[in-house]
């Protein structure tokens, strides 16, 4: 049986997850590489190919064509997560490094 929900908390989900399947939307992926999980990533548009491309040089996933991924692409993509799990870590631990949200909120402050 399916259950719909309104809204899905992506945090405590990737606090648990092996691996994040997204288009590349920046909120999705820095909070998947904020937990330490690598990325599948199908850029679409905008900004998303650009960000798919930093992901794949930091180590922390693979990048997918969206418009010619076929399932089993996706599947071993997904497989090979644990390839990638080390770069991901490297940028939680740069991100933890840098002080997180809470520094850059402070650091933003401050300029007004």
């Amino acid at each position: 049986m399916w259950t719909l929900a309104r809204r899905i908390p992506q945090v405590p989900v990737f606090a648990g997850a092996s691996v994040v399947v997204c288009h590349g939307g920046h909120n999705t992926m820095c909070e998947a590489l904020a937990a330490g999980v690598p990325l599948v990533v199908a850029p679409i548009r905008d900004d998303q190919s650009m960000l798919a491309q930093q992901v794949v040089a930091a180590s922390a996933g693979v990048r997918l064509r969206f418009d010619h991924a076929k399932a089993a692409d996706v599947r071993e993509a997904i497989e090979s997560a644990g390839h990638y799990r080390l770069g991901a870590k490297k940028i939680r631990d740069s991100f933890e490094a840098a002080g997180g949200a809470e520094e850059a909120a402070t650091r933003l402050e401050s300029l007004g």
